[in-house]
């Protein structure tokens, strides 16, 4: 459908799901006193590309129907992290070590919001493709 990474609804839906399992992570590991690794184990900031090309790959098997389980699950989760916390614990910088220099509303901001608009972007993308395919 695309020459991109996420070449259908499922993959789109699965990298929303793994970036937010990953934010659970780094909020469990940072919440308990240590340092997460981030992104994820193995790799740094600048290695997304082949970081989102194996979060692909590892999905393949996953349906979007799970796909989608997988996704309103974490993002409840999620949003019960939010919710747990005050405007100030969000949203001061430094407030809690494992941020480092940045607010806790950084980070989950761009494990939902900020990719949930990415995400509307590429679905719309790949629904063109579907229906020009159509005809």
């Amino acid at each position: 459908m695309t020459e991109e990474r996420d070449k259908n609804f499922r993959d789109v839906i699965i990298h929303l799901y793994e970036w937010q399992a990953m934010l659970e992570r780094w909020y469990r590991e940072g919440m308990a006193g240590d340092v997460p690794a981030m992104p994820a184990p193995g790799y740094k900031w600048r290695e997304l590309k082949p970081l989102n090309e194996q979060i692909q790959k590892t999905y393949q098997d996953t349906t979007l129907n799970q796909a989608l389980k997988k996704l309103t699950l974490s993002h409840h989760r999620v949003m019960n992290l939010i919710e747990l916390h005050s405007d100030e614990e969000l949203m001061t910088k430094k407030y809690y070590k494992w941020t480092k220099t940045s607010n806790l509303y950084t980070y989950f901001a761009a494990n939902t919001v900020d990719h949930y608009n990415w995400a509307i972007a590429k679905c719309e993308a790949i629904a063109v493709l579907i229906m020009e395919a159509e005809g």
